[in-house]
């Protein structure tokens, strides 16, 4: 390990806030590890941890869809409305 001191204020270090950011994730890693790990040594728990990983992917892939239906739906409103605002723009100055 390192240690590396800079005599400077903390407010406005990135690399402290970077580093802040780094811990974060570690302990979100470190923490679903652990929960993992108890699913594992309880008996039967292994089972339970299998079907709610799957329907864990069935819950994303129909979130993923609901998105996407969403995004097609609004380009085509949208360019249905831009086509319609410029037709009755067009026909305004006739």
């Amino acid at each position: 390990m390192v240690t590396w001191a800079i005599s400077t204020s903390v407010s406005g270090n990135r690399s402290l806030a970077v580093a802040g950011y780094l811990y974060g994730f570690i302990a979100l890693l470190l923490t679903l590890r652990a929960f993992g790990h108890v699913m594992e040594v309880a008996r039967g728990m292994g089972t339970i941890q299998i079907a709610v990983f799957v329907i864990w992917k069935d819950l994303r892939a129909i979130f993923w869809l609901f998105i996407s239906t969403i995004l097609g739906f609004s380009l085509a409103v949208t360019k249905i409305s831009v086509v319609e605002a410029s037709y009755s723009g067009s026909r305004k100055h006739l």
